[in-house]
């Protein structure tokens, strides 16, 4: 192994291993938001079942549903952000092949580099749709006392 392939390697393999930063900070994040949808979750469920919250007792079925929709728009982007980290990772396999082993990959690389672009891209989409229905479980939450 020379210095000069690894020079070339460290310098293609950056822009993957900016990209799993990103992704695994934009992880962190929605996995943090789930947990907060599961806990309010399991909130609402202990009140519909100890009858105490009777008297809203549709609008706490409401939240539930818009709750799942929630965790399923978080479940989608983590998805997606994991495997925009995949794709990262192999384009590092393929630039790390390209460089020590001269196998031609740029065609590959270039397509998973895409693919984890569009990957993030997703995930970023189904957040805003988590927040939008987190804006509308607020506003069924506040609607009687405004």
């Amino acid at each position: 192994m020379d210095i000069e392939a690894f020079a070339k390697l460290l310098q293609f393999s950056i822009s993957p291993i900016a990209l799993i930063s990103g992704a695994s900070l934009l992880l962190l994040s929605i996995t943090n938001r789930f947990g907060r949808v599961i806990d309010r979750s399991r909130a609402l469920v202990r009140e519909l079942e100890s009858h105490a919250g009777t008297a809203f007792k549709e609008e706490h079925k409401k939240q539930l549903r818009i709750l799942l929709t929630r965790s399923r728009y978080l479940r989608d982007a983590v998805l997606f952000l994991i495997a925009s980290v995949f794709l990262s990772a192999l384009m590092i396999m393929g630039v790390t092949a390209q460089v020590f082993l001269g196998w031609e990959f740029k065609l590959t690389v270039l397509i998973f580099l895409s693919l984890s672009v569009f990957s993030i891209c997703a995930a970023l989409a189904f957040l805003f749709l988590e927040v939008s229905a987190g804006l509308q479980a607020l506003k069924l939450e506040v609607h009687r006392h405004i």
